[in-house]
C-alpha cells in the first residue's frame, strides 16, 4: 500500500506528471485522441536519433492503472494510491474517489527488422470518468533495447501535446536520455502480453547525484511487485 505522497513521488520520478494548481479538465478519450493519425504524427515528427524508423505498420497498446481512495491505515483514514491489481485493499471507508493515474505504453512495429519504437505517458484523471483529463505527464519517445543484462526502453525525446478542438498533437520535442528497465519476470519482447518497469535510470546530470546515473527502483518505492505491470489492451493499425 501507497501513501498519498509517496505514489505521486513514484508517478513524478517514472513520469514527471505535471499538474498545475488549478486543476482544468480536459476531453480527453485514449480512442478517439492516440489514434492512427496522432501515432503517424509522433513517429513522422520525431527527432529522435534512436528510433529512427517511420513507417511502422502497427502499433501495441499496453496500459496499467493506479486508483486514489480512502485507505484506512495507522488508526487513520487518508487518501491514498494503489495499483488497480490491487484494488482490493480499499476498505469499507472508501465510499468514492478523487483521481486515477493511466500509464499507457504504446510499441510500435517496424519494418523489415528494425528496432521497436516506443511511446510511454500517464493520464490522470477524475475518478471514473473515461473522457476526461486533469493533467498529462510528458510523452517519452525511443527504442525498445534487449542487451545480455535484459530489455529496457530508452528514450530521448520527450514531447507535450497541444489540443486543438478534438484533436491532439506532438508539440515541444526535446532531447532527453532516460532508461525504463523491464522486470525479467514478465515479459520483454515486442509481442509480450504484458511488460513491468523494473528501475528507472536517469543517465543525465540531476540535483541529487550530479552527473552520476540516478537508478530509482519501481520495488523499493511502491513497495510491491505488482505495480506497474502493463498488460497488453488492443493494436492499432497504422498502416494495412
Amino acid at each position: 500500500m501507497l501513501k498519498l505522497n509517496s505514489s505521486r513521488l513514484i508517478i513524478f520520478m517514472l513520469v514527471a506528471l505535471n499538474v498545475s494548481c488549478t486543476i482544468r479538465k480536459l476531453p480527453f478519450n485514449f480512442t478517439k485522441n492516440i489514434d492512427s493519425a496522432f501515432l503517424q504524427s509522433v513517429l513522422q515528427g520525431s527527432k529522435s536519433v534512436l528510433a529512427t524508423e517511420k513507417n511502422a505498420t502497427s502499433a501495441r497498446i499496453y496500459k496499467a492503472g493506479f486508483l486514489q481512495g480512502w485507505m484506512e491505515q495507522d488508526h487513520f483514514v487518508d487518501w491514498a494510491v494503489l495499483s488497480k491489481q490491487r484494488k482490493n485493499e480499499f476498505t469499507s471507508f472508501n465510499r468514492g474517489g478523487k483521481s486515477e493515474y493511466d500509464v499507457y505504453l504504446i510499441l510500435f512495429e517496424t519494418k523489415n527488422g528494425g528496432k521497436n519504437s516506443f511511446l510511454l505517458f500517464t493520464v490522470q484523471r477524475p475518478w471514473s470518468d473515461t473522457d476526461t483529463a486533469t493533467g498529462f505527464s510528458p510523452f517519452y519517445y525511443g527504442i525498445l533495447e534487449n542487451r545480455a543484462s535484459g530489455a529496457y526502453l530508452l528514450a530521448d525525446e520527450t514531447f507535450k501535446i497541444a489540443a486543438k478542438h478534438a484533436t491532439y498533437s506532438p508539440t515541444n520535442r526535446r532531447s532527453n536520455k532516460l532508461y525504463f528497465l523491464l522486470d525479467k519476470q514478465y515479459g520483454s519482447a515486442f509481442k509480450s502480453d504484458s511488460l513491468r518497469i523494473e528501475k528507472v535510470v536517469l543517465a543525465q546530470d540531476n540535483q541529487l547525484s550530479d552527473n552520476k546515473a540516478l537508478v530509482i527502483s519501481v520495488d523499493e518505492v511502491l513497495g510491491d511487485k505488482v505495480s506497474l505491470i502493463m498488460r497488453y489492451e488492443d493494436t492499432i493499425i497504422l498502416k494495412p
